[in-house]
């Protein structure tokens, strides 16, 4: 029987497109890759610049920055499609701002089923709603996201993010606590706040964040432990799993732009890690455990130190399976047997009290 087809199209963020493809290809499906690497996009000149301003307010197309950068590689996407004139199967979409609206429209053409995610709130998508037309399903991952836009609710669904079932890390683990991320100037409080309390009982700390402006970055946060690097130099997303297999606890400083869990929850659950956060949510999720994960207000340290000396619960063999990469797209595919994500319906007043 010959295999179900995907078509991948999203951008080369940290190469984590090769482990969406890798877990793809080892639940059996055949991965037809448009993904490209995006340049970071500079005006050549003036003239350019008005052309944009001419384009949006006086044509009304809003992505002419994105058809230029898009132009790159637009030749080489294209003739991949025409290589593979049959209609694929599904067409698994991250990050629609990647691609202009008449390439989205080629996918929908070319495929049979449409699937979009995006690991932001939908607030921050309203470009990607001119889109939505396109796609059989919408995923969003913000639990107070849901209700929200009635008028798309039969394109609309909850979920969470995943860990990835294909990655096998090697067998090195350290007594060490990470976390590796953006610099974000609204985290600095947070991580100024866990870093004097692991400091006041003795933890060793790996932090690293990834920064546009280093020098200026640092002396914001300033936090000589932290280590700051250039986008540039920044680790592939497999990598980074490699140093998130090798550290004993993990921890995640919520983007204050949305209450979505985190790629980071989800390494913790795939790697069997503890998992220290600043996201009040977590607690309303099925697989949270208070010996596996710990909320951080910033000032409950004793029951932090407490939380670190127990042990580590497994998750049951099925619950831990349900975030899964392997099960997350069967569930975006509609491929039965398939075990039902969605998000827990949580109070806001309370969840921003708790976290102000």
């Amino acid at each position: 029987m010959s295999k179900k087809k995907v078509i991948l199209a999203m951008p080369e963020l940290f190469k984590i497109h090769e482990l969406i493809i890798e877990n793809l290809e080892k639940c059996g499906f055949e991965v037809l890759s448009l993904t490209y690497e995006e340049k970071e996009f500079k005006y050549k000149n003036v003239f350019q610049r008005l052309k944009k301003i001419w384009y949006r307010n006086i044509l009304g197309q809003k992505d002419f920055k994105k058809r230029t950068m898009f132009r790159a590689v637009e030749e080489r996407l294209n003739t991949l499609l025409s290589e593979h004139p049959e209609q694929a199967d599904y067409c698994f979409m991250i990050w629609l701002g990647a691609y202009p609206k008449d390439f989205i429209a080629k996918l929908r053409a070319h495929s049979k089923l449409m699937v979009y995610y995006n690991w932001e709130a939908l607030t921050f998508l309203k470009e990607d709603f001119d889109n939505i037309e396109f796609f059989d399903k919408f995923y969003f991952f913000d639990p107070f996201d849901q209700g929200k836009h009635p008028e798309y609710a039969e394109k609309l669904f909850p979920t969470t993010s995943f860990y990835f079932d294909s990655f096998r890390p090697s067998e090195n683990p350290q007594n060490k606590i990470l976390f590796i991320g953006s610099y974000a100037a609204d985290r600095n409080s947070d991580i100024r706040a866990f870093c004097e309390a692991a400091r006041s009982i003795g933890l060793e700390i790996d932090f690293r964040l990834a920064s546009k402006k280093i020098e200026e970055e640092k002396a914001a946060l300033g936090i000589p432990e932290v280590e700051f690097f250039s986008f540039e130099n920044a680790l592939s997303y497999r990598q980074n799993l490699e140093e998130a297999a090798k550290s004993s606890v993990l921890v995640d400083f919520l983007n204050r732009k949305h209450y979505g869990l985190s790629l980071r929850i989800f390494e913790a659950i795939g790697l069997d890690k503890k998992l220290i956060t600043t996201n009040p949510t977590i607690i309303h999720y099925d697989f949270y455990h208070p010996n596996n994960m710990f909320y951080w207000d910033g000032s409950n340290l004793e029951e932090l130190k407490a939380f670190l000396t127990l042990p580590y619960v497994p998750l049951a063999p099925g619950l831990k399976h349900k975030y899964s990469f392997s099960n997350w797209i069967s569930c975006a595919f509609d491929i039965e047997p398939n075990i039902p994500i969605g998000l827990p319906e949580i109070d806001r007043e309370v969840v921003e009290n708790l976290n102000v």
